[in-house]
């Protein structure tokens, strides 16, 4: 399906977004992350205190150009209309909605430098990751059980544990496609991750 054409108000709120977080992450790697305040983020970013909270919820979220996980209702759609194997679709649900808090392209690059220079930053990053992955256990707990995905229950063993076992897989072979090449996953997220999968499965295999 082809993306509609943004419209100028959420192109102008876009790139609001970009130069705030720029501005900030720069302020934390010149300045210090103590410097970068949310007053002299807004300050320098020449925007009100107010505007700053309409973008980011944190000074953190500014500087690592983060913000809270969402479910939009098409990687849902897709979840449950994919021809995709379960593994597979889970892998590829959890990584659209990391996409919606984390930005790859040379995003990545800003971010991993300051978090470089300020560790204490990478507890905000769990944060997110920690939200993404509730919102992922919430679909697979609730959500499958609904009638349009019953094909997809049918493939989990009969286990309580069952869905969590899933979702901690699809993490470890996300974190794994984002190790081998961040920066190529960002551009290409479905290539990438279908040959992540393919490497966990032909381990699987070969080591039972």
């Amino acid at each position: 399906m082809q993306d509609l054409p943004l419209s100028l108000r959420e192109r102008n709120r876009i790139d609001t977004w970009t130069a705030v977080h720029e501005t900030a992450s720069s302020l934390a790697l010149e300045e210090g992350l103590s410097s970068a305040t949310i007053e002299a983020i807004a300050a320098r970013s020449g925007i009100s205190k107010r505007t700053f909270f309409n973008y980011f919820p944190t000074k953190e979220d500014a500087v690592l150009g983060t913000r809270a996980p969402t479910l939009p209702d098409e990687l849902l759609e897709r979840f449950r209309t994919s021809g995709d194997d379960l593994l597979t679709r889970t892998v590829r649900l959890l990584t659209g909605v990391l996409g919606t808090s984390f930005h790859g392209g040379a995003g990545y690059e800003r971010r991993r430098a300051v978090v470089r220079a300020h560790p204490e930053l990478r507890a905000r990053i769990m944060q997110h990751i920690d939200a993404s992955e509730q919102l992922v256990d919430s679909v697979l707990n609730d959500r499958l059980g609904a009638a349009d995905a019953a094909a997809a229950v049918e493939q989990l063993p009969d286990a309580v544990d069952s869905p969590r076992a899933l979702l901690m897989l699809a993490g470890t072979i996300t974190r794994f496609a984002y190790s081998r090449n961040p920066e190529a996953t960002a551009v290409d997220v479905g290539g990438n991750i279908e040959e992540s999968v393919n490497i966990f499965r032909e381990v699987v295999k070969a080591t039972l």
